[in-house]
């Protein structure tokens, strides 16, 4: 096998666009490794509002076409016209709708994916509307049984097994975090509780079941303060739902911050809590706990993954905002619980290094494409 390899990645996103999260800086991250590494990368992925149809972006080349919905009929007619015989392997992002790279191309494919979406969908749409999506997705999968998958987590391994999926055909390579970032950024805990909540403000995060927790809360901790950080279509509700509350001294909404902010935040909190009804891993945990902060979450797929429970956090049972109030206030009132988990949460997420985690990605793509010459 040849030591540099022509890589092309599918994913609705890229870096710049104004809807990438979490999962689309993995990609980037892992793009621009390769990159580095002497390989040759390039990005299909959807257009958006100002975006140019062609950018190179860390050194990865970067083609813009259709857009959200669009681009998963143009990616595939652009790879016929301009990338067929022109790679050595891709990389299949999905991200609910697939891209179903195996019906048109016979190179070595990897199959990326951060989570499947079936709980979160439930809490975002109607039921009708939700059962025709999941069973798209289900569907999709199918067509992807002898496929590498390289996830995020045990759970999504998990998920993908029950969908089908061979459990020998699944590696998992979790996120890595920038260790750097969070080492130049200085902060202190407040002295005052200070909760935090870190992401975008969707139903399916369950952000609204955390606002009722708080009222709970403040009845034993009035001094306890909630910090909101992210945008998102659910933000209006949750403003209202703190209006009815009553709990205007005591919840802020801070909206996007930047980068160092963040990380500000996640130095001052003295608990994060995530209670999504769902996650992929929940890169948020780690990156709290690399702070010295502990962190409430859900019991769901992902959230098991990243927080060690009764060591770095707790898991609760979702949409049961009582026993996520007696979870927080556990934490807030214990100094020496709080600080034990903070310890550990530390050595916990100082685990997660991207060296690590890109070296084992380039590693599966290289045993990927050297298995179809065996």
């Amino acid at each position: 096998m040849k030591d540099f390899l022509s890589i092309l990645i599918f994913n609705w996103k890229d870096i710049t666009n104004p809807a990438a999260g979490g999962g689309t800086y993995y990609t980037h991250k892992m793009a621009k490794y390769l990159v580095e590494n002497g390989h040759e990368v390039t990005l299909l992925c959807a257009n958006y509002r100002g975006g140019l149809e062609r950018e190179i972006i860390d050194g990865v080349n970067v083609i813009r076409v259709g857009n959200r919905y669009t681009v998963y009929t143009k990616a595939p007619i652009r790879f016929l016209k301009d990338f067929k015989g022109k790679c050595d392997v891709v990389i299949d992002e999905i991200n609910v709708l697939p891209w179903l790279t195996p019906l048109y191309m016979r190179i070595p494919k990897i199959a990326f994916i951060h989570q499947t979406t079936k709980e979160a969908l439930f809490e975002e749409l109607n039921g009708a509307i939700a059962n025709v999506i999941c069973s798209v997705e289900k569907i999709g999968l199918l067509f992807y049984r002898k496929a590498v998958f390289i996830t995020v987590s045990q759970s999504v391994k998990q998920e993908l097994i029950d969908n089908g999926i061979p459990r020998k055909n699944i590696s998992v390579v979790s996120p890595g975090i920038d260790m750097w970032k969070y080492e130049r950024t200085s902060g202190e805990k407040t002295a005052f509780p200070l909760v935090l909540y870190l992401g975008r403000l969707k139903k399916y995060k369950g952000v609204h079941y955390l606002v009722q927790a708080m009222k709970h809360v403040i009845t034993t901790m009035p001094e306890a303060k909630l910090a909101i950080l992210g945008e998102g279509d659910y933000r209006s509700e949750l403003e209202k739902l703190v209006e009815t509350l009553n709990l205007q001294d005591n919840v802020t909404f801070y909206g996007y911050v930047s980068d160092e902010e963040k990380i500000r935040f996640l130095k001052k909190a003295w608990v994060l809590v995530v209670p999504s009804v769902k996650e992929g891993f929940g890169i948020v945990v780690i990156e709290a706990a690399v702070c010295g902060t502990p962190t409430i979450g859900t019991d769901t797929m992902g959230l098991k993954d990243s927080i060690i429970h009764g060591k770095t956090g707790f898991l609760v049972p979702y949409g049961k905002p009582v026993i996520l109030a007696q979870k927080i206030c556990q934490m807030l009132d214990d100094d020496e619980l709080r600080n034990r988990f903070a310890k550990n949460a530390g050595k916990w997420g100082r685990s997660f290094t991207w060296e690590k985690t890109l070296k084992g990605f380039e590693m599966i793509i290289r045993k990927t494409v050297a298995s179809v010459g065996d």
